[in-house]
């Protein structure tokens, strides 16, 4: 992500820091069959990540893939 254009790294992060509050988007779908596992993807970038019933505003991102 270090190597991506300042503004995008900004628009990243202020998508991903936003799934604390809403952690389940319209634009996010379950993935495979991992309970409160999710795939979201954007026309910038794509992730996979988790988050649990227990602490709603936790999400753990596992996969991150820039689209450059």
């Amino acid at each position: 992500m270090r190597l991506a254009a300042p503004t995008l790294r900004a628009s990243i992060v202020d998508a991903l820091l936003d799934l604390g509050d809403e952690p389940t988007p319209p634009d996010a779908v379950p993935y495979a069959e991992i309970p409160g596992a999710y795939e979201l993807i954007t026309p910038t970038f794509r992730t996979l990540y988790t988050h649990g019933p227990d602490n709603p505003d936790h999400v753990s991102v596992w996969v991150l893939h820039i689209n450059t």
